[in-house]
């Protein structure tokens, strides 16, 4: 399964089934283009509620791929 974390305003909030590099080409695209666009994310834990996160300049976002950390630790000898 791949997730990929966005972290907004300081929240986190995840999307499922994207890859990272297709997450990063739609706000890349969304801050270049000339219109508004929405982020379709998930909001909580456990009982996941849709979240819609405004993409623009200067909003700051960050992305990871929750899965390419997880697989990396579990390579970790600790």
């Amino acid at each position: 399964m791949k997730r990929i974390e966005v972290v907004y305003g300081g929240v986190k909030y995840t999307i499922p089934n994207r890859e990272l590099a297709a997450v990063q080409k739609e706000i890349t695209d969304a801050i270049a283009g000339d219109s508004l666009h929405w982020l379709e994310a998930n909001s909580g834990e456990g009982i996941l509620e849709p979240a819609h996160l405004l993409i623009a300049a200067g909003i700051p976002i960050a992305v990871v791929d929750v899965m390419a950390t997880v697989h990396s630790d579990s390579d970790s000898p600790l």
